[in-house]
């Protein structure tokens, strides 16, 4: 064990002290340069977030410039946006009212039209040229004046076309838009065409009375037609050229109308001549089939049941052939009514048929000519229409006969239908008939 001793650690206390000294130096040095480095690097930070500032400054200005351009040229596009909208909202306007303004237009020429041909004006086109809308303003405006003579109507000498050919000189009583003309102690309802008179209609002699009374200043009644002759312009026609009018899809409807007739009479008579079902009771049919006494009719449907239930005995075998035999029956009372239902569903079909056909037809004609004439398009429909009425008229009365033949047809089967279960019924003694003949015999 060592021992401590003062006097060296003082000695080494001294040493130590003589390296610290001489190492102070380079210490000092060392710091210096250090302290200088330091000075030197934040010199250089504070420079660099100067720059850094100026530069994010710089940059923010561009990036605020640049949004208040963005800015305005949104602002532009929504505008220029807008006006677009409205340049188009416009013509949509535009266009909207100038649609109105022609529908007008059309629809004032056609009353135009439609009051000068009532009033014998000239509203079509004349020697291919076409009456202007002036021509026919002027047209009402001559009317117009003229009607202001309505009010006090008086006599007026005019050239009247009569309808031989001839022309005579008459005097012409007006009276709103009914005209009469007397001339040589005639009295005639005549229109104006084209601004020339021509004679209705030659009227009796108590008109021309009334009108020669009207001359000399006295008073007459005069009757007139408030159709304006109208009425008799129509035509009379016969059954035939109203049919022929239909065209060629009225020939099937008649056809189908022809077979549906022969039939109905010919089945009408059938069921109409069938015998009478007779009732019996159970006991006195059982008794009618045991002694073989016949009531009925001689070949009626009703016999030939009868007939089965005496001759087969057997329940078994008399039930299959009553069964059978009624089916028979069904069949004959049936015949022939199903041609009637089908004239009666086809009928209107064919009828249907025609009026398409002749539509089509009438829009062709529209197409190609124009609808400048109502007449012409009303009557093209109304001619359409024939064979729809047509194949109505058949369908109608086809129906009606066949219910009320196959209501008859149904009727006489049910009463053979129960005649028969009767006979059926009567295997139930003959059953028991048999069973106590078995029980009698000895075994």
């Amino acid at each position: 064990m060592k021992r401590f001793s003062p006097s060296g650690f003082l000695r080494g206390a001294a040493f130590s002290t003589l390296i610290l000294s001489a190492a102070a130096p380079a210490f000092a040095q060392v710091e210096a340069d250090l302290q200088k480095r330091i000075s030197s690097a934040q010199s250089s930070l504070n420079t660099t977030e100067q720059k850094i500032s100026r530069e994010r400054a710089s940059f923010a200005r561009e990036i605020n410039a640049l949004e208040r351009d963005v800015r305005g040229l949104e602002k532009q596009t929504a505008a220029a946006r807008r006006l677009e909208d409205e340049k188009n909202l416009s013509l949509t306007k535009l266009q909207e009212r100038l649609n109105g303004w022609i529908s007008q237009r059309n629809y004032q020429n056609n009353l135009i039209q439609q009051f000068l041909r009532q009033q014998g004006g000239s509203a079509t086109a004349i020697a291919g040229e076409t009456v202007s809308t002036e021509q026919r303003l002027r047209q009402i405006a001559d009317i117009a004046s003229a009607s202001e003579g309505w009010l006090e109507p008086t006599f007026r000498p005019v050239e009247l076309a009569l309808d031989n050919g001839d022309i005579v000189s008459s005097e012409l009583l007006s009276l709103g838009p009914v005209h009469w003309a007397i001339a040589d102690g005639q009295a005639y309802s005549v229109t104006s065409k084209e601004g020339e008179w021509q004679s209705i209609k030659h009227l009796p002699s108590d008109a021309a009375s009334a009108l020669t009374a009207l001359q000399e200043g006295q008073e007459a009644v005069l009757y007139f037609d408030p159709s304006l002759s109208q009425f008799d312009q129509i035509p009379d026609e016969s059954i035939l050229d109203h049919l022929e009018k239909g065209g060629v899809w009225a020939l099937p409807i008649l056809l189908f109308a022809l077979i549906a007739l022969v039939i109905g009479v010919l089945k009408a008579f059938q069921l109409l001549r069938l015998p009478q079902v007779v009732s019996f009771t159970p006991a006195a049919l059982r008794n009618a089939v045991e002694t073989g006494k016949s009531v009925f009719s001689a070949g009626s449907m009703q016999q030939g049941l009868f007939d089965i239930a005496r001759e087969i005995r057997q329940p078994r075998e008399r039930d299959d052939q009553l069964f059978l035999q009624l089916q028979e029956y069904r069949v004959k009372l049936e015949q022939r009514l199903t041609a009637i239902a089908i004239t009666a569903s086809v009928a209107p079909l064919l009828g249907l048929l025609g009026t398409v056909s002749g539509m089509i037809e009438t829009f062709r004609m529209m197409t190609l000519f124009g609808s400048g004439n109502p007449e012409v398009v009303s009557g093209g429909i109304s001619q359409a229409l024939i064979t729809t009425e047509l194949g109505l008229v058949v369908a109608i009365p086809a129906l009606v006969v066949h219910s009320l033949l196959s209501r008859r047809a149904r009727a006489y089967y049910l009463s053979l239908e129960n005649f028969a279960v009767l006979l059926s019924q009567d295997s139930e003694p003959q059953k028991e008939h048999s069973q106590n003949t078995q029980e009698a015999v000895p075994a």
